[in-house]
């Protein structure tokens, strides 16, 4: 019987070995890590898992946080400051999950054991794994995996971070609206957003500064609150006044501080395109997914929502094709995949960069009519809809037109 080695314990990896398993196809997951130290260590990233990856998660029977300490219903949008300040809110549909991935993914791995899943911890080379297996897939985005799949100029729109990144988990911040998150763009400047979000400790928020590199977002990201503890909370609190004023009415400076030591991410992304598959010297083939395929910056929050759908659609593929998983399977399969990746990519590009005219007027249109801003919010769980409305001012007219009366 022809057997995977899946390579990387993200969603990605987790998700594509879960549902290989329930498609009764042989695969064995390969860990640089333990049960434990994926519970442990600093946050790497703060997912909000949409609609539909939350179905996929319920077909595998591993969705186990349909509770309000996980979710988010409504969204606060603005954008821009000052008297010039555009406004919407709206209801998400369903609502987004958000738990840290130190809860979820050991959650994903025990049950893929717990249902006959070998896991096999410990660094090993691709080449090893390769001979174990008809096919390998790479959903480990560190160093070495990057060497063996390469930068994608033709796809890859950056070759520099466009955001600087300062991320964590706090205390001390209220809600206007139980269950709803705030995201604040300012254009030329970077974005604010606050998130509530399940951690190990319990209820937190996530507070993320996605700066424009050299505007007066980024120095939060270069002081460590460890060494300076006084400077890192008087200059958050200085940033969420002047940038994000509603936001700061709901912090509560005696009780506002990170939920422990070491809850912070500070650091850039450069969103990043790599060739799909790659040729390996025992004339096997390994094709990648998830980091190891596309980094995007998280501003628009479809990592882990393009990972959960290329685990699904890869899964389908292998099991259509019954092998050889060869270089033509693999060439193919990572063509398919980039037909609904593409448009995360451009998508998220395109909300990096300064907004077009059409798309600042559907943002105004937001504003004014509550219909337009909920669709715009629930394209969220949709990434080719969204791109299709934001591609080009036919889109957004055509996005808009159904709003018209009669």
């Amino acid at each position: 019987m022809s057997t995977v080695g899946v390579v990387g314990t993200g969603i990605s990896g987790l998700q594509l070995a879960l549902r290989l398993q329930q498609l009764g196809i042989g695969v064995v997951v390969y860990s640089a890590h333990d049960l434990d130290q994926l519970a442990t260590g600093r946050p790497r990233n703060f997912p909000a898992r949409f609609g539909p990856t939350q179905q996929r998660e319920r077909q595998l029977g591993i969705f186990d946080w349909d509770t309000p300490d996980a979710q988010v219903r409504r969204w606060d949008v603005t954008l821009g400051t000052g008297a010039r300040t555009l406004a919407f809110h709206g209801e998400l549909r369903p609502p987004s999950s958000v738990v840290d991935f130190r809860l979820y993914l050991p959650h994903l791995c025990a049950r893929f054991t717990e249902r006959g899943g070998e896991v096999v911890v410990g660094a090993r080379l691709i080449t090893d794994v390769a001979e174990q297996h008809e096919l390998v897939v790479v959903a480990n985005g560190d160093r070495s995996m990057r060497e063996l799949f390469p930068r994608d100029a033709s796809r890859s729109v950056f070759d520099a971070p466009q955001r600087i990144l300062c991320s964590g988990l706090y205390r001390g911040i209220s809600e206007d609206t139980p269950q709803s998150l705030d995201l604040c763009l300012i254009p030329g400047i970077g974005e604010i957003f606050r998130i509530p979000f399940l951690t190990p400790q319990g209820r937190a928020d996530v507070l993320a500064f996605e700066a424009v590199p050299g505007g007066p977002l980024e120095p939060i990201s270069r002081v460590d609150p460890a060494v300076e503890p006084e400077r890192f909370y008087r200059d958050v609190l200085v940033l969420l006044g002047e940038f994000a004023p509603g936001l700061r009415e709901r912090v509560d400076g005696r009780d506002f501080a990170l939920i422990g030591p070491g809850e912070l991410a500070q650091g850039s992304v450069t969103p990043t395109v790599r060739h799909g598959w790659a040729c390996l010297p025992n004339g096997k083939c390994a094709i990648a997914i998830g980091d190891a395929w596309i980094t995007n910056d998280p501003l628009t929050a479809q990592g882990a929502n393009l990972g959960s759908h290329t685990a699904f659609a890869l899964a389908d593929l292998i099991v259509a094709r019954a092998g050889p998983y060869d270089e033509a399977f693999c060439r193919a399969a990572s063509e398919q995949l980039w037909v609904h990746a593409r448009n995360v990519v451009d998508w998220s590009a395109a909300f990096l960069g300064p907004a077009p005219a059409h798309t600042t007027a559907l943002l105004a249109k937001a504003a004014e009519d509550k219909r337009i801003a909920e669709a715009f919010i629930n394209n969220f769980n949709d990434p080719v809809a969204m791109w299709q409305s934001l591609a080009g001012p036919q889109g957004t007219e055509s996005f808009l037109a159904e709003f018209i009366e009669e």
